[in-house]
């Protein structure tokens, strides 16, 4: 028999949906949503639907699993506590918050990561990881199941800004990318029970980009990592690396996005964005690279591949729209400030959410069409965002926000 207390989790895994799902960094690594019928426009005055004050700092973005949002933290003059909180997506009420001890602590400042990392959530478990290299698995009541202490087993994390790739899934595996001034790798774990499935040591180089798991299409699942001056994809089930692109310079914090037919790289250096055609192995050569950016470039936020386009931001604020299939620049727009979350595609429109607080909305289309400025009083900035059917969850520094109806 099922108890009480086990059936409504139970319920939502079940009932669960694409739309009311954003499992991890940018969704499912592309910041394409399901949700429907999300806002066009808000203000301080309208269409918040409730904002939920957090207990110490972050910069990771929410993940949501049915009803349930996710969000982590850090806390501390030294980072020395880790937090992991669940809140209610309908209520905006906190339902439990687990606090760790962090394996490596280092001095609070502007310009070290807090908190970084967006965790990943599934039907199952919560999975929260940490520049101090703590990696924690939660069930969705707040019961730890596993943790991994990456830095207490594979060195020191070193660098000066800190840690700040996000998780990646399979079906059964996480994936943990560490690249920093020490020892550096790109690590699988089982979901169940934390275990190493396989473990690839790299160069010592300073990124902060995610790896993007890409399970679509008819060969290999793959887990893709594009990363200071490379482009790589590794077999999920062993690690085997199936194609690999070197010669790129700036990619260390834009993460790639999959689309159906091309690998899309973000980078500040305008030639160094570009797309890979999908379909081979080995080392790529000039002929797998479809197109170079003659304009366009990224700073933090991800580009958006939606509708047979690309869209890219800068640090200025200037955004891109180039044609997916030749890389031809369609327009540019400087909008009305820089944007350190990425881009998101849904029902017909690109939400670009500056750090600042104010979104613009455009038409997604080969011509620009402004939609909607929407301008929210902010303390601090916006890092991260999950859509949900009707609304928004916008994470600040230490608050996290609905706008709309969710």
């Amino acid at each position: 028999m099922i108890s009480a207390t086990l059936l409504p989790l139970l319920l939502i895994a079940l009932t669960a949906t694409p739309a009311d799902r954003w499992p991890a960094f940018r969704g499912a690594g592309d910041s394409l949503a399901a949700a429907t019928q999300l806002p066009l426009e808000w203000s301080d005055d309208q269409g918040v639907a409730w904002q939920l004050p957090l207990t110490g700092y972050g910069q990771s973005s929410p993940v949501v699993w049915g009803d349930r949002v996710f969000v982590t933290a850090v806390d501390g003059e030294s980072k020395e506590e880790l937090l992991v909180m669940c809140a209610s997506v309908p209520h905006g009420t906190l339902e439990w918050t687990q606090r760790f001890k962090a394996t490596q602590t280092t001095k609070l400042s502007d310009y070290v990561s807090r908190g970084a990392p967006t965790p990943a959530v599934d039907a199952d478990r919560v999975y929260a990881f940490f520049e101090s290299g703590d990696l924690i698995a939660l069930d969705h009541r707040g019961s730890q199941q596993w943790t991994r202490h990456l830095a207490r087993e594979f060195g020191e994390l070193r660098g000066n800004h800190g840690i700040g790739a996000s998780l990646a899934c399979s079906r059964d595996a996480i994936f943990v990318l560490v690249e920093h001034e020490g020892p550096s790798y790109l690590l699988a774990l089982d979901k169940v029970s934390g275990k190493t499935r396989w473990k690839i040591d790299r160069p010592a180089k300073v990124s902060w980009t995610s790896p993007i798991v890409n399970e679509s299409g008819s060969g290999s699942a793959e887990v893709i990592v594009g990363s200071a001056g490379t482009l790589e994809a590794f077999r999920v089930d062993d690690g085997k690396r199936l194609w690999w692109l070197s010669g790129l310079e700036g990619n260390t914090v834009p993460s790639p996005t999959v689309g159906a037919e091309h690998v899309v790289v973000g980078s500040t250096h305008v030639a160094s964005n570009i797309a890979v055609r999908r379909g081979h192995t080995g080392e790529l050569s000039a002929e797998q690279i479809a197109w170079r950016s003659k304009d366009a470039s990224s700073s933090f936020a991800s580009p958006l591949v939606y509708q047979d386009r690309v869209y890219f931001i800068n640090r200025a604020g200037a955004a891109f729209c180039l044609d997916l299939a030749t890389g031809r620049t369609l327009w540019t727009q400087r909008l009305a400030g820089s944007c350190w979350a990425s881009p998101v595609g849904a029902e017909g429109r690109v939400y670009f959410f500056g750090k600042d607080g104010v979104t613009t909305v455009v038409k997604a289309a080969a011509t620009f069409e402004k939609l909607a400025i929407n301008k929210l009083t902010i303390e601090g900035r916006v890092y991260g965002v999950a859509p949900v059917h009707g609304a928004f969850l916008l994470r600040t520094g230490k608050k996290l926000i609905c706008v709309g109806n969710p």
